[in-house]
């Protein structure tokens, strides 16, 4: 398990991400079971959702936890850069990421150019947490990484 602070602005773009995540159906199966995963992020969001309005949230994510979010902030960047594409209603292809959107980031509902702005604050989010958190087979005697991953192969 790793533990994170995250500012304030890192918390919101944090929640939003998952919010995304939690709203994809079946995003919370384990995909060879089929079953509700024990990696899930639903109790990483109700754990962040009360501190959103501290200066800074502290989060436990386990690996698993940790692929999931960086799929959910991938996602929620390409879903912020689509904003401004839509009509003024800012009807995204995920209702809840919009609403949420709208709650945290009330200037990104007035001005949808400031949806990019908040893409980019999330790219450098995982930037971050990518680097504070090696995943796990980076570590001496973790599995290799699937061939066609190359960037994350030890030499």
């Amino acid at each position: 398990m790793a533990t994170l602070q995250l500012p304030n602005t890192d918390a919101r773009l944090t929640y939003l991400a998952i919010q995304y995540h939690l709203a994809r159906p079946g995003s919370e199966l384990d995909h060879e079971s089929g079953r509700p995963a024990e990696s899930g992020l639903s109790s990483v969001a109700a754990a962040l959702e009360p501190q959103l309005d501290k200066a800074v949230a502290e989060i436990e994510l386990s690996s698993g936890q940790q692929e999931r979010l960086d799929s959910a902030i991938s996602g929620s960047i390409n879903e912020l850069k689509t904003t401004p594409l839509l009509d003024a209603g800012g009807r995204g292809t995920i209702p809840a990421f919009a609403e949420t959107l709208r709650r945290l980031f009330p200037e990104a509902a007035d001005d949808p150019g400031e949806a990019l702005s908040l893409a980019g604050h999330m790219l450098q989010l995982r930037r971050r947490l990518a680097a504070q958190v090696p995943p796990e087979a980076d570590e001496p005697g973790g599995e290799q990484p699937p061939w066609w991953q190359v960037w994350k192969r030890r030499s």
